[in-house]
């Protein structure tokens, strides 16, 4: 396939369903054994399988859909790492993707890998003009994809959409968050790199600007905005933004947490059981009850990201996961990022935690 030929491929691509509806990169041999240089794994090695006619992921899969995605070789840690999460038993990746509710796929990413690869957890962490954030989420979309065969109407459920779909990637603000990593809560090392996964229906923003800028404020405006979950749909991501998270210094994340549990409540006209409303004969004799939104504190996940300002969000209710799974670098990794990281370079905005 000669290199020139990117409207012929795009063209051929978004016909036979291979694309996102966005233009892709030509997956040329030479571009995939680029890509390949990034892992010490075989080309034909199995990951896993996706989709209810499990179609086979290989690294070399990875590879391709990462480089459709504009990713580079050093993005290749962490899109096996993502493609591991995906497959893994209890991330319910292909239950979220076929589903009517359009679920989309969150990607955490914790640990030194993110300032490497220059991952946004600053201002704008879920926002677009970083290209590690964009092409990493958009390589595992096109991978889950590619691999189980999901296109809107055949079997991509999804009534309304969710323009999240494209990439809903971002990495934890580490060095402003008062309490212990993402990662670190889960298991994993303050100096591993991993990868987390959930699939989330929502995206909420609040401020807490003026009286509203206080502990219980702040914990307030987040129950506010905990949606109501919907039979075997569970808990939710609580990203606080770092002006918050140091008003809450004095509050341990468990504390968060249970806040959270004990004060996000919804009528009791809205019980619910997995699939289905609850009936009763008399719905009225219910407003009076409530029930707790989450069924414990360990549904709740708190994550700090963003910029200076008082904004916060909620994603959720969550379908499968977290899932969390650790980034193996290969063994010439400082090489490669001799050749490949100035793809990363950038004379624009400024520099992340204020470097």
């Amino acid at each position: 396939m000669p290199d020139d030929s990117i409207d012929e491929v795009y063209e051929a691509y978004y016909e036979s369903g291979s694309t996102d509806g966005l233009p892709v990169i030509p997956p040329t041999d030479r571009r995939v054994d680029r890509m390949l240089e990034g892992t010490d794994l075989a080309p034909e090695m199995e990951i896993g399988r996706l989709g209810n006619r499990q179609g086979r992921l290989t690294v070399e899969t990875v590879a391709v859909n990462g480089v459709m995605a504009g990713c580079l070789p050093i993005h290749m840690p962490v899109l096996i790492a993502g493609a591991r999460a995906q497959v893994a038993p209890g991330s319910e990746m292909i239950e979220a993707s076929v589903g009517t509710d359009s679920s989309a796929h969150l990607f955490l990413l914790n640990g030194p890998i993110r300032e490497v690869l220059d991952v946004n957890s600053d201002t704008g962490a879920f926002g677009p003009g970083f290209r590690s954030n964009q092409t990493i989420g958009r390589a595992l979309g096109l991978i889950l994809q590619n691999t189980a065969g999901h296109h809107p109407g055949e079997q991509a459920m999804g009534v309304i959409g969710n323009p999240f779909k494209n990439t809903l990637v971002t990495g934890e603000n580490e060095r402003k968050t008062p309490w212990e990593p993402f990662h670190v809560e889960r298991g994993y090392d303050d100096d591993e790199n991993t990868i987390t996964v959930t699939n989330v229906n929502c995206f909420v923003q609040s401020s807490n600007y003026g009286r509203n800028k206080t502990k219980t404020g702040i914990l307030s405006r987040l129950v506010y905005n905990t949606p109501s979950q919907l039979g075997f749909r569970k808990g939710a991501v609580y990203v606080i933004s770092p002006a918050n998270a140091h008003e809450l210094r004095d509050v341990s994340k468990r504390e968060v947490k249970e806040y959270i549990y004990e004060n996000a409540v919804v009528p009791g006209e809205s019980f619910s059981s997995p699939g289905k409303r609850r009936r009763t004969p008399d719905p009225e004799a219910l407003n009076d009850v409530r029930r707790r939104v989450h069924d414990s504190p360990e549904e709740i996940e708190v994550v700090v990201a963003g910029g200076e300002g008082a904004w916060n969000a909620v994603l959720g209710p969550m379908e499968g996961g977290p899932t969390t799974v650790r980034i193996d670098l290969p063994d010439d990794w400082d090489a490669l990022l001799d050749d490949y990281r100035s793809g990363l370079d950038r004379d624009w905005g400024q520099p992340l935690h204020g470097e």
